[in-house]
This record gives C-alpha cells, sequence and structure tokens, in this order.
C-alpha cells in the first residue's frame, strides 16, 4: 500500500469511529433528556429534597450539554475524516502514481530518442552505430508490452494511458521488425514517422490530461 492508501484507509475508520462515538453521545444524551424529565415531574414540598432534586436536574443537564457539545464535535471530525478519505481516494482517480510518472518520463525521452537518431539518419551523419541504437530503443519500448496503468486511476484514464502505454509497445515492435537501414528509404522512413507522429499525438493527449509540463521535461533532457 502507498502512502495516500494509508491515508484514506485511517481517514476513513478515524471518520467511522468518530460517528460510532457520535452515535453513543446522542443515545445517552436522549437517555439523560428521559431522566431529566422524569426528575421535572416530582414534585415535593420538603425543601431539602427540593433543593437535591434541583441539584440533580442542573447535573443532568449539564451532563446533556457536554455530551451535546462532544457529539456535535466528533461529527464534525467524522465528517472532516470522510472527507479527506474521499479526497485521497479522488487525488488518486485522477493523478499519476510515481511508478506511472517515471514510465510516462522514460516514454517521452525515447520517443525523443528515436527522433535524434532518425534525424542523423536524414543528415547523413548517424555511422554505423545508429542501426545498434535504433535496436535498443525498440526493445526498451518493447517492455511496455507488461505495463499497465494504475488500478486507482478511474477507467477513463487508465483506457487513455493504457492506450498511451500500447501505442508506446507496437511502435517498438514496429520498429525491430524493419530492415536493417530501412531509415536510408524515403519511403519507409515516411512510413515510420507517420506511426511515430500517431503516438506523439497520444502522448499529447495524455499530458493534457494529467497537466505534464513537457517544457520541464525538454530542460532536463
Amino acid at each position: 500500500m502507498t502512502t495516500l492508501d494509508w491515508i484514506a484507509v485511517i481517514a476513513l475508520a478515524s471518520a467511522i469511529l468518530f460517528l460510532l462515538f457520535t452515535i453513543l453521545l446522542v443515545v445517552l444524551r436522549v437517555r439523560l433528556g428521559r431522566q431529566l424529565t422524569k426528575l421535572k415531574r416530582v414534585r415535593t414540598k420538603n425543601k431539602k429534597k427540593r433543593k437535591r432534586l434541583m441539584r440533580q436536574r442542573r447535573g443532568v443537564e449539564k451532563k446533556r450539554r457536554k455530551y451535546l457539545i462532544w457529539a456535535l464535535l466528533l461529527f464534525v471530525l467524522a465528517g472532516a475524516g470522510a472527507g479527506a478519505s474521499a479526497y485521497t481516494i479522488y487525488y488518486q482517480s485522477t493523478n499519476l502514481n510515481q511508478k506511472d510518472q517515471e514510465l510516462m518520463v522514460k516514454g517521452y525521452y525515447y520517443l525523443g530518442d528515436i527522433e535524434d537518431q532518425l534525424a542523423l539518419a536524414e543528415s547523413g551523419e548517424g555511422g554505423e552505430e545508429l542501426g545498434s541504437d535504433l535496436t535498443t530503443l525498440a526493445s526498451r519500448l518493447g517492455t511496455f508490452a507488461v505495463v499497465r496503468a494504475d488500478y486507482r486511476l478511474g477507467s477513463d484514464y487508465q483506457q487513455l494511458l493504457n492506450r498511451y502505454y500500447s501505442s508506446l509497445k507496437d511502435l517498438g515492435i514496429n520498429l525491430a521488425s524493419r530492415n536493417s537501414g530501412f531509415y536510408t528509404n524515403a519511403e519507409e522512413l515516411a512510413d515510420f514517422k507517420e506511426d511515430l507522429a500517431k503516438v506523439r499525438s497520444n502522448q499529447k493527449e495524455v499530458f493534457k490530461t494529467f497537466s505534464v509540463n513537457e517544457a520541464s521535461l525538454k530542460e532536463q533532457k
């Protein structure tokens, strides 16, 4: 379980506990109310007994006020706990966890590296290592075949992220299946660039949905 999972569980457990104590205090206050009603019905001409009854009434009324204050306080705490738990769950359903953030960054840099290698190929400066570098990048993209979005995300967010991961995997397979030196063929190169652009489009949609700062990633590269 992540830290946020623990926060959600503890907050919810606290809310339930506070609510149970609130119910208990309400029940006790109701009982004291019945006791107070009985005391008010008692009539006596004896002065000492009247004073004792007054003290008992005041004691019961004081307890009832005390129980009411504590019940309201605990109810507020229960609401706060439930709200904190609900917000934590909502936050996890709409934001990337650490693992997905790292995977997204890796995918971004892998695509950038492929584009850089293809730019070198077009300029004729790729050298003998170009094919090997592209093969390595293809294998790295292939690792996205076993990646799935975090289950805590909402279903729409999961579908969006999984579609992006799948497109990265497919691009890796696409790259690995091409003939060595395909980048020297203008038609094949254009075809691959078109596939790459589709993945970039998926990436752009993911970045927009999760408010990823692409400019910051470019600076860190």
